[in-house]
């Protein structure tokens, strides 16, 4: 488990840094260009590229997991560390075009990371468990982050917090050298990539609990995907408060998403136990989605947190479930068909609810983020219990793969976030 908790401050280091990136780019635009539309609409730029995922779910699956993992996290600090010097030009079309280039690398790095490096490093049985740890890890960094951000935005300028993001991806992908390398039986020999992507979308299409997972947590994400910096625009605009002021209520979400991730494991018990936790921290969630409706200030961020803590549920509970249900050899394909979907309507959710920032109140602004996280909830639990059969992926031609020995307990023994 060594080599796990290195990934996992590895990544918790990264997400630091990163949420430096989700203050310092709203609050820069809204400086240089006045526009809230612009600031909401930021983060459709780096998720826009998940609607490429199946293609390089196909590309992850024929390389070393590792080496694709380092190379996602060089790219984006790249790309992080362009940004202040584009924004010294005055060139707001190329901070979204590096937004969107940091986006794109950060599937590969995600998809090879979370989906390929971590069941290869604990056994199957303990997944639940590392994917409560693993997302407590990220959340817990995520609280010290918006509050930092906020400070140093407020102190020294977007600047410096986007340099220190810049610098956390980089020392990421040094901490990652350290990591086994993890091979595929296609790494240089098998099908396609054509064949590749059909064998993933055709897996996809033969789980219905698979499909209706994806179809849940992206309803959800449509509305809710973008409360973050939604919070953040209001927040300045309506409300008048501070960078400061607005990094530390940020940082109490993340500090109840962190609980819920860490309690997600504990219930509920029984054969069906990943069917029934994801739906109660879909309920959690949508719970918090109605509490955004409130008008006052302090109880909107009452009810984000609530928001939050059934988010750390649920990205736990449907992490554990798809590292456990897909085979090792189409993680890569699949899990990159799935987070086109759910990551996919973030974008979606930027614009939506960068059209309906300027309202004035909370509730017509929230108004998306609630009606669809009650609909998620409803399509989740009116799905059966029971993940259905899936067929056995076909053998894949090609060498044996080279495996550590974590990985000849991680691999699953049948075919479903």
């Amino acid at each position: 488990m060594r080599k796990f908790w290195l990934y996992t401050g590895a990544t918790a280091i990264s997400m630091a840094g990163n949420t430096f990136l989700y203050l310092a780019v709203p609050w820069a635009l809204l400086e240089h260009t006045g526009s809230g539309l612009l600031a909401v609409t930021s983060m459709a730029a780096q998720t826009a590229p998940f609607l490429l995922a199946p293609l390089l779910g196909a590309f992850i699956d024929r390389h070393d997991r590792r080496t694709l993992f380092i190379a996602g996290e060089i790219v984006q600090c790249a790309a992080v560390a362009m940004i202040p010097l584009l924004l010294m030009l005055h060139q707001v079309a190329l901070v979204f075009v590096m937004l969107a280039v940091m986006g794109l690398a950060k599937v590969v790095s995600d998809v090879a990371g979370d989906y390929g490096l971590i069941p290869a490093l604990v056994p199957r049985e303990r997944l639940d468990q590392a994917a409560s740890w693993f997302n407590s890890a990220q959340l817990v960094a995520r609280f010290a982050g918006p509050a930092l951000a906020g400070l140093t935005i407020a102190a020294a300028g977007v600047t410096w917090a986007l340099i220190i993001d810049a610098g956390s991806f980089l020392v990421t992908a040094v901490a990652a050298l350290f990591l086994p390398r993890v091979r595929t039986a296609i790494e240089q020999h098998g099908p396609t990539m054509r064949e590749q992507i059909r064998a993933g979308i055709a897996y996809f299409r033969a789980r219905p609990d698979l499909r209706r997972l994806t179809a849940a947590v992206a309803l959800y994400n449509l509305g809710a995907g973008a409360v973050e910096p939604t919070i953040l625009t209001i927040g300045t605009d309506h409300w008048n408060w501070s960078p400061g002021a607005l990094g530390i209520a940020v940082s109490f979400g993340a500090v109840a998403a962190a609980v819920g991730s860490w309690v997600s494991p504990l219930a509920p018990h029984g054969p069906h136990r990943r069917h029934l936790r994801v739906g109660v921290w879909l309920g959690v969630a949508a719970l918090g989605s109605l509490g955004l409706l409130f008008v006052a200030p302090i109880l909107v961020i009452i009810a984000f947190c609530l928001l939050c803590f059934g988010e750390g549920g649920v990205n736990a509970t449907t992490m554990a479930y798809r590292q456990a249900e897909i085979p090792a050899e189409l993680s890569g394909r699949v899990n990159a068909v799935i987070r086109t979907f759910i990551t996919g309507t973030v974008p979606l959710s930027s614009l939506l609810l960068g059209l309906t920032v300027g309202f004035t109140g909370s509730f017509l602004v929230f108004l998306p983020a609630a009606v669809t996280a009650v609909l998620a909830v409803v399509i989740w639990t009116t799905s059966p219990t029971r993940a259905s059969s899936a067929p056995d992926p076909a053998p894949t031609p090609g060498p044996v793969p080279t495996e550590t020995p974590a990985m000849a307990h991680a691999v699953p023994q049948e075919a479903a976030r």
